[in-house]
């Protein structure tokens, strides 16, 4: 009688292990959001108060992110960039700048999590508002020695031979492709025909216009590129300007500011969807599979638009990001067994400071050598946004740490406090998989 029961009892768990509810993860990355970025956008739009819905999130932690030396992988260089966070957390191993998924001591590829969730059963897609062979989401779907090997042709796949991003990136079937770039559906790929024609017969319906993905229907499998290449922020500067080299007065002995201003409308951001409308219809298109699906969002102006010194492009990336996040929580309520983490890859160059000003005599300059626009808060207020990361035409990335946010895992404890950028991976794996 005992053997009966114990073999009713493991029939009973087969059944209710075949039968237990898929699990999901919708990974979400702000490029360049640390927290010098996301106070500058919380006072922008709430003067300071703890008002995003990231601010809201409990479990919480921060990740410290470096990578290695690409002239000498032994070595570490402490200020990252987005191939190498990105396949730090896709694949759980660090890497160098430049390379995709690709090990940088002997050149092999790096499985990364999306490709064991494709090998699982799982439905994929990626959503960005960068243009889609970008550093983020190739990270997780191709391998290259050099993040630039967007298309067939460019130098940058010569050197070592790299099958171009955007080819691997469709071949590797994913269920949703959505970011940048429609230029590059017209670069010609390796069978003779263009990235959009390659595209096509690969089964994926290819759109480029807000209006075809509101009115298409979710579960389709689709590319959709929007903007010429990375997708154009919902704000510009006031008058269309970022942040300029502060003004002296004629005798150089005081600075001079413009009048705060606030943010205006892109006016080339025309019929090109949100963020968060290309990811609800990634999610829409993929919480049905029975295995389960794993999603990888980015907001990617927040990084591009201070690399430029554009603060108001940045602020409403993160913003836009930030309510994401929102309906990616929201989403997890009503799916169960549906984690969301929430990161970023590396820190950006924009801070915001206390009145920039100039001492006399002698004429000593405090924080007037960067590039400074003043803002005019939701409240009234004025926010001096500052860049001094590089006195060129591009900001620099810094070291500091970035934080993470995580809402329905099993145990949340691993990525709360203070962690590696490497400890993200074996967390998403254990949940998807174990």
């Amino acid at each position: 009688m005992r053997s009966i029961f114990i073999a009713l009892a493991l029939i009973c768990a087969a059944t209710m292990q075949s039968f237990a509810a898929p699990k999901n993860i919708i990974l979400l990355i702000g490029d360049g959001m640390d927290e010098a970025q996301i106070a500058m956008a919380r006072a922008y739009e709430f003067d300071g108060k703890p008002m995003l819905f990231m601010d809201q999130m409990k479990n919480r932690g921060s990740v410290i992110v470096y990578q290695l030396l690409y002239e000498d992988p032994t070595k570490i260089q402490f200020a990252g960039e987005s191939s190498s966070g990105a396949t730090t957390i896709a694949t759980g191993k660090r890497t160098t700048a430049m390379r995709v998924a690709i090990d940088a001591f002997d050149g092999s590829h790096l499985k990364t999590i999306l490709e064991e969730a494709q090998e699982r059963g799982f439905k994929t897609g990626i959503v960005s508002t960068a243009r889609m062979p970008d550093a983020t989401q190739a990270s997780f779907t191709a391998h290259a020695q050099i993040r630039y090997c967007f298309v067939m042709g460019q130098e940058e796949c010569k050197l070592f031979n790299d099958t171009p991003i955007l080819e691997q990136m469709i071949d590797r079937d994913l269920d949703v492709m959505l970011a940048g770039g429609t230029r590059y559906l017209y670069a010609p790929e390796t069978g003779g025909k263009t990235i959009g024609e390659k595209a096509f017969n690969q089964g994926f319906k290819v759109i480029t216009t807000r209006t075809e993905l509101l009115n298409l229907e979710p579960g389709t499998k689709t590319y959709g590129a929007f903007g010429e290449d990375n997708v154009p922020p919902e704000w510009v500067g006031p008058h269309g300007q970022g942040a300029q080299e502060i003004k002296l007065n004629q005798a150089g002995t005081e600075a001079v500011f413009d009048d705060p201003a606030r943010c205006e409308p892109n006016p080339v951001h025309n019929d090109i969807p949100t963020l968060e409308e290309m990811s609800k219809f990634a999610i829409e298109s993929l919480k049905n599979d029975e295995e389960g699906f794993f999603l990888m969002i980015e907001g990617a102006q927040t990084d591009k638009e201070a690399h430029e010194a554009h603060p108001c492009g940045s602020i409403s990336d993160l913003l836009a990001f930030d309510r994401t996040v929102r309906m990616a929580v929201d989403y997890a309520k009503e799916l169960g067994d549906t984690a969301v983490i929430v990161t970023a890859d590396h820190g950006q160059a924009a801070q915001v400071v206390f009145t920039p000003e100039v001492y006399y005599p002698p004429a000593t300059y405090v924080n007037a050598k960067g590039l400074l626009q003043v803002l005019l808060t939701k409240g009234g207020n004025p926010l001096y946004t500052y860049y001094g990361t590089n006195n060129a035409d591009a900001q620099s990335h810094t070291g500091v740490n970035v934080p993470i946010y995580t809402y329905g895992l099993d145990d949340p404890e691993p990525l709360t406090g203070v962690i590696e950028q490497v400890d993200i991976y074996p967390v998403m794996k254990k949940f998807l998989f174990e």
